[in-house]
């Protein structure tokens, strides 16, 4: 996953110790009961310290930025941070909503988009 990989890259940036849970996104694994206890949308990544259970990418990263400022993770420049905004949130918005496993998903099931088909439609909207 993007998104968990994001967190890690900001764990590992900010030199934080943690711990890793595996979830198999290929097998459902975020699909089920125990799961979704932690997150009800049944995405990763989920960030768990003490009585906290946070997700969506962007806000653990922020909330890593606010309670562990140094070093940062954004530049210290307004436009400099602004266009590193930017950049997160063409992908989190535009990007991987698209490449998901849900929507790649649907598209086959419901539609039954052969591969070719789904890379082709998945080129047009990144393309876009």
């Amino acid at each position: 996953s993007s998104s968990a990989h994001r967190v890690r890259i900001a764990l590992a940036m900010k030199g934080l110790d943690w711990r890793a849970v595996p979830v198999q996104l290929q097998q459902g694994e975020q699909l089920e009961a125990d799961y979704r206890a932690l997150n009800p949308q049944g995405l990763v990544p989920v960030y768990s310290e003490g009585e906290l259970i946070l997700s969506q990418s962007l806000a653990i990263i922020e909330y890593l930025d606010e309670t562990h400022p140094t070093p940062p993770l954004l530049p210290s420049d307004p436009v400099a941070r602004a266009r590193a905004r930017q950049f997160a949130q063409i992908i989190t918005t535009d990007v991987q909503p698209l490449t998901g496993l849900r929507v790649m998903g649907y598209l086959r099931d419901e539609f039954k988009v052969d591969a070719v088909a789904r890379r082709r439609w998945l080129a047009h909207w990144l393309m876009e």
